[in-house]
């Protein structure tokens, strides 16, 4: 239930309604609603000193969460726009992106590289969250309003969020607070959201879906749990530590955790199961085991779910990713999935090219193709060709394939994925070359992309198929690879 009213940023809404209740929660700390707005605060004061204001684009680097979810509030008291940075690329990725968005600082925690392309704060640890939890006895919230405004702007950038495209370069999706603010409307009308909920942050904040828990958790005035490690152990010994009401997982991780025979805590209301494709088998064991697992589909630019599928049609529609939800809408042309939504993405930074191509009339081009039944249930029937997701991680085959291309010896490439049991999809790739030495190949790829990103298998093969007007026959080189 979303009681907000939306004309002030959210955390201090939620400090004016629900002071003690808990913002977020670790093994480490506790931390309420009232000390989240002091933090917040204080680190607003902090950047603000540096430089940071309206409008600047902050790139934020740092593995802890809960510097994090304090930085992102304290940038937007300034109006200023965070952005997430994924810290698995390599710096020469880092770079790229950075420039892409002409980002102006970057805070990152201790030890990260300086980056030459942008204006850096150094080594921002946030030692504020090592002060007592008591609140400054001198510290008056109403202070605020006289320093910085505590007024929302709905039509605002909110976030820039770096996605791969099928271009092989990244993007930066802008969304503004109306954006954030409809998706989690949305996921309310499916899933009924309330101040009671407590939030497992089980993905990656630099994507969509991990972001989206903390923007719920603000709105609703709900709780955060924050894995000691943003890991497969971690999120599994946080899952019986906490008891989350709200899990968000990748199919890789639930397949796994279904192998392992995961005992789910019995106030569980819903396990999010999004970010790649999933297998029919998933589906039918969560319903037979009685698991709330809800199929979502969505992406960067929708913010999030756009369908989801309600548990009780598992096993009756265990291939699809349900119906749409809230306000948005879906249409299929020429086999490609159109979504127009309230929550849809305002424009790719500095790219309107880019945005004018995939949004027309209010209609976004998803680039994924699928089919609606009769019964207006959403079957996704390949992802984006060019990009691969494995163990919840976009990868660019294109930008894969020109790494490749540049080490000396390679003729010509192909990357594509192959399905795994353990990562939903791997990253392999064809190639063309004379004494090729895969370990030499792999230690050149290593300074170029993230480990991530590089094949986990190379087959060698004399030419890689290509019509008359040079696009790769996909099939034919594939059928070829299956009957070596």
């Amino acid at each position: 239930m979303i009681s907000i009213s939306n004309k002030q940023y959210w955390l201090i809404e939620q400090y004016n309604l629900n002071p003690g209740r808990t913002a977020f929660i670790s093994k480490e700390k506790t931390v309420l609603y009232e000390r989240l707005a002091v933090l917040a605060i204080k680190a607003a004061d902090k950047f603000s000193k540096s430089g940071i204001k309206k409008n600047s684009r902050v790139a934020i680097l740092t593995n802890r969460a809960s510097d994090f979810f304090i930085a992102v509030n304290a940038l937007w008291f300034l109006g200023a726009v965070p952005v997430p940075i994924n810290p698995k690329l390599t710096n020469e990725e880092i770079e790229k992106q950075l420039s892409r968005i002409d980002a102006e600082f970057i805070l990152a925690g201790p030890g990260s590289p300086k980056f030459s392309s942008t204006r850096v704060i150094k080594n921002i640890s946030f030692s504020i969250l090592d002060e007592s939890s008591k609140i400054d006895e001198n510290f008056d919230p109403a202070l605020f309003t006289s320093i910085y405004s505590a007024e929302i702007n709905l039509s605002d950038n909110a976030l820039i969020m770096f996605t791969s495209g099928s271009t092989g370069e990244a993007k930066g999706v802008v969304h503004t607070f109306k954006s954030l603010l409809e998706s989690v409307i949305a996921t309310d009308s499916f899933s009924e959201l309330s101040s009671n909920d407590r939030w497992l942050a089980s993905l990656p904040f630099y994507h969509i879906g991990g972001f989206m828990i903390l923007v719920r958790a603000l709105i609703t005035g709900s709780s955060v749990i924050f894995p000691d490690e943003q890991n497969y152990e971690g999120i599994k010994d946080t899952i019986g530590y906490f008891s989350p009401t709200h899990i968000s997982l990748v199919p890789t991780m639930l397949q796994r955790m279904l192998n392992e025979n995961q005992n789910f805590n019995k106030s569980l209301k819903i396990i999010y199961l999004g970010g790649g494709p999933s297998s029919e088998s998933v589906s039918i064991k969560s319903a037979e085991l009685g698991l709330p697992v809800v199929k979502v589909y969505g992406s960067t630019e929708t913010c999030s779910m756009a369908t989801a599928l309600h548990p009780a049609d598992l096993k009756t529609q265990p291939g699809s990713s349900g119906k749409v939800i809230g306000r948005n809408r879906i249409k299929i042309i020429d086999e490609e999935i159109y979504v127009s939504s309230a929550s849809l993405f305002k424009e790719y930074f500095n790219d309107r090219i880019a945005t004018e191509e995939k949004v027309k009339d209010g209609w976004f081009r998803t680039g994924d193709y699928g089919r609606i039944d009769s019964g207006e249930y959403l079957f996704v029937e390949s992802r984006r060709e060019d990009i691969i997701i494995t163990g919840g991680e976009n990868v660019s085959a294109l930008e894969v394939e020109e790494a490749i291309k540049q080490f000396a010896g390679i003729k010509d490439a192909f990357v594509f994925p192959l399905q795994d049991t353990v990562w939903g999809q791997i990253v392999c790739a064809a190639i063309v070359a004379d004494n090729f030495m895969e370990e030499e190949l792999k230690t050149f790829l290593r300074s170029k992309l993230g480990a991530f990103k590089i094949p986990k298998k190379f087959f060698v093969v004399e030419s890689i198929p290509k019509n008359e007007m040079g696009k790769i026959n996909r099939a034919k080189l594939l059928s070829a690879l299956k009957s070596d």
